[in-house]
């Protein structure tokens, strides 16, 4: 039976077989993905430019919409308000002349006593 430390070569390390076996893995399987890639690197910044350059262009349509609508909720808010304020001016002035002409019609000319 041997022993794991008979194993070892003279240099005390592993087989270097291992070694080789890893490397010559290695460079099939980098030579195999190079050769079977979809595209190249180029081609393949070329697309991530463009999809980013694509959000960014929807981002800036979502930005304008919800600005748009916004502004037409604060353009209604403040007609609102307008109208509001234009109906309380009008009540006012209904009331500033209803009181004017009760003043008016309570003032009583004093009659005179005879004496």
């Amino acid at each position: 039976m041997t022993t794991r430390l008979e194993n070892r070569g003279n240099n005390g390390g592993l087989n270097n077989g291992f070694l080789v076996g890893l490397m010559t893995g290695g460079m099939i399987g980098a030579g195999l993905a190079i050769a079977f890639a979809p595209r190249a690197g180029s081609v393949l910044r070329q697309r991530m430019k463009a999809s980013a350059t694509d959000m960014r262009d929807a981002a800036s349509l979502g930005y304008q919409e919800v600005s748009a609508r916004i502004a037409g909720v604060v353009d209604g808010v403040t007609a609102g308000g307008q109208a509001v304020r234009n109906e309380v001016a009008d009540a006012v002035g209904r009331g500033a002349r209803e009181v004017e002409q009760f003043a008016m019609a309570s003032k009583t000319v004093p009659k005179r006593r005879r004496t």
